[in-house]
């Protein structure tokens, strides 16, 4: 009989009862504050992750009151169990409540300055991974001012590292912090950090070290969309064209899961070039915009490679 290693789902039901043991050994022997916010905030992770939300929150807020309790009697809890507690329950709140899980990150940032490499609960990486998270749910909540205190962080944890790893985070944090300023508003800043995620995304390119096209990709389109705004219109034919050859260069590697970015970007093209009466270079477009809805993808790859030729 073959009994194989055990699901994913058994291993985090074997970790919720060793929570559940520490929560109730604590209860029955009167541990210590700092013990049963532990206990609280492990267990609560693990019930998020079995997608049992309810309980997850109900254990964090817990945890959260805890940390206050502490407080009124002159007590700081540990850094990293703070920040993990209120960005746990952020998190839990993306989808539902938003502005809660704005103002959960916001409290859990305060702290962020006090965490480093060897943090308890946090090492440099998931320092980093989860700044970057942070941004990421701030900036597409619509709170991207919220973001500050994280970039902040990422800077402080990534400038000065030339590893893979962190180059390629580095440029997830130009992405975030360029989207965030554009989306206060603030096209000028967006301009200049997109221009150096694609710098930095191009150095490892040369090198062979880039881990998401998509990270280079990105900031063309959105460049693009800064500088058609602003009516720089030989800025934005080159970037939306760099972008489509990037796409392409993925299709033809079968690399690319979704052609819609690509179909777009086409469209898009195409408006731009009708608004000032180039309408044969629009044509062009147009006719690759519809050769690729109608599922003409292998053609199209034919006809880029001919390009590419010539």
């Amino acid at each position: 009989m073959n009994i194989g290693m055990p699901s994913f789902d058994e291993h985090l039901e074997a970790i919720l009862e060793d929570c559940n043991n520490r929560v109730n050994l604590l209860e029955e022997t009167g541990g210590s504050k700092e013990e049963f916010l532990d206990a609280l905030v492990n267990r609560g992770s693990v019930l998020s992750m079995m997608e049992y939300y309810t309980s997850a929150i109900s254990d964090l807020c817990d945890a959260i009151e805890m940390i206050r309790e502490m407080e009124r009697e002159g007590v700081t809890a540990d850094a990293g169990i703070y920040i993990r507690a209120f960005i746990l329950k952020g998190e839990l709140c993306r989808t539902e409540d938003p502005d809660q899980m704005a103002e959960d990150y916001a409290t859990a940032s305060m702290r962020l300055s006090e965490i480093g490499e060897n943090s308890r609960y946090y090492d440099r990486k998931r320092i980093i991974n989860k700044c970057l998270d942070c941004c990421e749910d701030l900036i597409d909540t619509e709170h991207p001012g919220e973001t500050h205190p994280f970039i902040e962080k990422l800077y402080v944890m990534l400038t000065g590292h030339d590893d893979d790893w962190s180059r390629n985070r580095y440029v997830e944090l130009l992405n975030l912090n360029a989207q965030a300023m554009y989306d206060m508003d603030m096209d000028d800043q967006a301009l200049e950090l997109y221009s150096d995620a694609i710098d930095a995304g191009y150095s490892l390119i040369e090198k062979g070290s880039l881990e998401d096209p998509m990270s280079l990709i990105f900031p063309f389109v959105s460049r693009g969309d800064i500088e058609q705004e602003k009516g720089l219109l030989d800025q934005y034919f080159a970037d939306r064209k760099t972008a489509i050859s990037l796409l392409e260069e993925l299709m033809s590697m079968n690399k690319l899961n979704d052609i819609q970015l690509l179909v777009r970007l086409h469209q898009d093209v195409a408006n731009a070039y009708l608004t000032i009466n180039k309408v044969k270079e629009a044509e062009e477009h147009l006719m690759r915009e519809v050769m690729l809805n109608m599922d003409g993808a292998e053609e199209y790859i034919k006809e880029y490679a001919d390009r590419s030729k010539n």
